[in-house]
């Protein structure tokens, strides 16, 4: 066998196994030989096959992947390019896409809006579609043709705050900025830019509007007060130098806050607007006019050669508003105070030439108003007090500058508290303490009652509430209604809207008016009355007695209280008669189911026979003074849990 070729180690291994090694193989070898050969050939084919199959496997798979993710490709693709399109189409600014000759690729809607249909913006060039310039107006383009090109060739471009001139329509203020995109490395290989356009037509709108409304008063379009103020000043300033000095008039509507209240804002707001257009037609057309406060206008006459002429102005505008006004079918008639201040070398400041006629107009209205003053140096200093002071009130006002004290009313034939009257207090940082008669009848003249009523009654209902959740117990509150409060057309919806917030009983306010508001107009009063007691509160008479009316006279109205005049009172003691006399209203009052408060107790011996005449209820500084609302909540708690005691005691 050393004769055999060499063979390699699997082919040895097999002749081994066939017991050939080295000697010639007998028949029987060979046939086993071949047989071997024969099935190593066939293993060989079927590994060659399988592989082969499984080759073909892999390639079909392969392919078939392959057209998957092809398939996946183009359908995110896809997606992302009609994202983008949404995109581009849904933004509210403008987009252009231009390419590197600045013509116009695409457009979306907003700038279509604003440039253009889309089928005019796209193979337009950039430049003749859109002139960029600083004003509406503006003759020199920011932007032409070189510079489109310019800027596609370098970096962000962007001019804010411009007016942009359409081709062949209105310009309209915006911003602008062209942002190149790039093909390759370098800007040279820029293919094109995003042209973003900004409207800001609104936003310049509502900044204008803003402006206007900053120094205009929004009812009448006149300058307001910041406003006038500002250029009275620069009129005195200029006055100061060329010694021509202007006079100003203060045009005061009398007794525009009772108009308003009797007839409605509606009604008082146009009473306002007409007679602004009056005022405007009456002057000349180089004064200046603006309104300051309610029905009070100021009148700025610049440049006078002589002061006479402020006091015919003023004599034309008090002619021109009491001419009757006229609406939806109600004649509405009112009278004008003016006051006149003349500027001069020792009044050049705006503040004090508008106090210098706010005294006239006021010596005005002390003087029997409808007429016109001027100022000068020697106005009574009772004038400049009352101006003072009204100023003064108009701001506590405004600034939750009023208080309110309670004082408490008992019932005679328990002794104990059962309600307070709320009264309103004023104490100014400047003027001290002001007594209530004072500031009272101040705000009756100055048309500010009503604005304090209101403000007294929200303040009153709200301690009232705490009384009732810290006391546990309902405590009646009175309160005063002025005769313009109760005459407001919107006192009723005030009333009811004050006790829904503070979630106070209806029954437990008791609203106290005077005689004369039930008897001045009976038909008016009896229907507010009705409105009133809808709501559920209590109505009582104050100061009865005044008039002289009887309780016949007013029974025709919903009463509940009478609060008899202290007169009654006081008189107990040093005129025995007024005893019958008193006797006589409380069993009448009785009667009617009416429950009798009598006002101004000061002494012992008037509660005694007001308890012997079976007096309801009592009120006066012998009983109790006003307090300030910690200590009345302190009495209320008091006496409720005393009430709480008794009705005890008497169950037992």
């Amino acid at each position: 066998m050393s004769d055999l070729p060499t063979t390699n180690d699997t082919l040895g291994r097999q002749l081994r196994r066939l017991g050939i090694d080295g000697e010639t193989p007998n028949g029987a070898q060979w046939a086993s030989l071949l047989q071997r050969v024969a099935e190593t050939y066939d293993e060989h084919n079927n590994d060659r096959e399988l592989l082969e199959r499984s080759l073909e496997i892999s390639s079909r798979e392969m392919r078939e992947l392959f057209d998957e993710l092809q398939c996946v490709s183009e359908g995110q693709l896809a997606f992302e390019r009609d994202r983008l399109q949404a995109v581009f189409d849904a933004v509210d600014t403008a987009l252009l896409v231009v390419d590197q000759h600045g013509i116009v690729n695409a457009a979306n809607p907003e700038a279509a809006r604003l440039l253009g249909s889309r089928a005019r913006l796209v193979g337009s060039s950039l430049a003749t579609l859109l002139n960029v310039g600083t004003t509406a107006d503006s003759g020199r383009c920011l932007l032409d043709e070189n510079d489109v090109a310019a800027i596609l060739q370098a970096h962000r471009w962007q001019a804010d705050g411009i007016y942009l001139r359409p081709h062949g329509r209105a310009p309209f203020p915006g911003d602008c900025a062209i942002v190149p995109f790039e093909g390759g490395p370098t800007n040279n290989n820029a293919r094109g830019a995003v042209v973003v356009i900004t409207d800001n037509t609104h936003r310049v709108a509502e900044q204008t509007r803003w402006g206007w409304e900053a120094t205009h008063d929004s009812l009448t379009g006149l300058s307001n007060r910041r406003a006038f103020m500002d250029l009275l000043q620069h009129a005195l300033d200029v006055a100061d130098h060329n010694g021509l000095w202007p006079s100003l008039l203060v045009v005061n509507i009398d007794w525009f806050k009772s108009v308003n209240d009797r007839l409605g804002t509606r009604t008082g707001d146009r009473l306002l607007v007409e007679t602004a257009r009056r005022i405007e037609h009456t002057v000349r057309k180089v004064d200046a006019i603006a309104r300051l406060d309610g029905g009070e206008f100021v009148v700025l006459c610049e440049a006078m050669e002589r002061p006479d002429i402020a006091v015919l102005e003023a004599a034309r505008l008090i002619g021109a508003i009491e001419a009757p006004f006229h609406f939806d079918g109600e004649v509405v008639q009112v009278t004008t105070s003016v006051g006149i201040a003349l500027a001069h070398e020792e009044c050049r400041f705006a503040d004090k030439l508008l106090q210098n006629a706010d005294l006239a107009v006021f010596q005005a209205k002390a003087n029997g108003r409808n007429r016109i003053e001027t100022f000068d140096d020697m106005v009574r200093p009772q004038t400049r007090r009352r101006v003072t002071m009204e100023r003064a009130l108009r701001e506590a006002i405004d600034n939750d500058g009023l208080s309110v004290v309670y004082q408490p009313i008992f019932d005679i034939e328990f002794d104990r508290v059962v309600a307070f009257e709320a009264l309103a207090r004023w104490h100014d940082a400047t003027l001290g303490p002001m007594a209530p008669d004072e500031f009272i009848a101040l705000a009756e003249d100055a048309g500010l009652i009503t604005a304090i009523g209101d403000r007294v009654l929200e303040i009153a209902c709200r301690d009232a509430s705490t009384w009732l959740a810290v006391a546990g117990g309902p405590i009646d509150l009175h309160f005063n209604v002025s005769s313009r409060q109760l005459s407001a057309s919107t006192f009723v919806n005030f009333l009811g809207r004050v006790l829904k917030h503070h979630h106070l009983a209806p029954e437990n306010l008791t609203l106290e008016l005077t005689e004369s508001m039930f008897l001045d107009n009976p038909e008016r009063s009896e229907n507010r009355l009705n409105a009133l007691r809808d709501i559920g509160v209590q109505i009582a008479i104050d100061d009865f007695g005044t008039l002289y009316s009887s309780l016949a006279q007013l029974h025709r109205f919903p009463i509940d209280v009478v609060k008899l005049n202290r007169q009654f009172v006081s008189s107990l003691i040093e005129a025995p008669q007024s005893r019958h006399t008193l006797q006589a209203v409380v069993e009448f009052a009785a009667g009617f189911d009416y429950t009798v408060v009598a006002e101004g107790v000061e002494q012992a011996a008037e509660l005694e026979v007001l308890r012997e005449l079976k007096c309801d209820r009592a009120q006066g500084y012998f009983l109790g003074v006003p307090l300030p609302p910690a200590e009345a909540l302190l009495l209320a708690a008091a006496s409720t849990n005393r009430a709480f005691v008794d009705s005890d005691q008497g169950d037992r």
